[in-house]
């Protein structure tokens, strides 16, 4: 009986204690503007974040890959954000603009896929990847877009 006590006490400590912010900071993806970027739109994302010393105003890295079958050369892989300084808050929302030509597009020469007219170019699809940098050097978890089309 003295044991099936001490194991309740553990186990209650520990499920008290989750909702509490981690010294690593966590992000999750609140929300995604549209699965389907048109030529020269823009994806609106809101990440929530916590963080336990409040501190994420350092960097935000996207990571972008290209998932088409074929494959191609592409640009701008991997993008650093600077996050903007902000009151320290152990927990709020991070809302990213990201414009077509500078973030969106990932095949520096893609495919055509009809000659036209019009010429008609393959469409990126493309996972997009999000992780987080506190001023403690501390990563958090890393959230993505699974599947994302670009419109060429």
């Amino acid at each position: 009986m003295r044991y099936i006590t001490i194991c309740a006490g553990i186990l209650l400590a520990l499920a008290c204690s989750k909702d509490k912010p981690e010294t690593r900071p966590s992000i999750k993806i609140k929300s995604v503007s549209a699965d389907v970027i048109p030529n020269g739109g823009t994806l609106f994302v809101n990440l929530e974040f916590t963080d336990k010393e409040g501190d994420v105003n350092d960097t935000l890295y996207i990571i972008k890959k290209r998932l088409n079958k074929r494959e191609v050369v592409t640009v701008r892989d991997s993008i650093a954000r600077k996050v903007p300084d902000f009151p320290e808050k152990s927990r709020g929302t991070i809302e990213l603009s990201l414009e077509y030509s500078n973030f969106l597009i990932s095949a520096q020469s893609p495919p055509i896929v009809s000659p036209g007219p019009p010429i008609v170019y393959e469409p990126d699809t493309i996972r997009m990847t999000f992780y987080l940098k506190d001023k403690a050097n501390h990563i958090s978890d890393t959230v993505a877009i699974d599947r994302l089309i670009i419109i060429r």
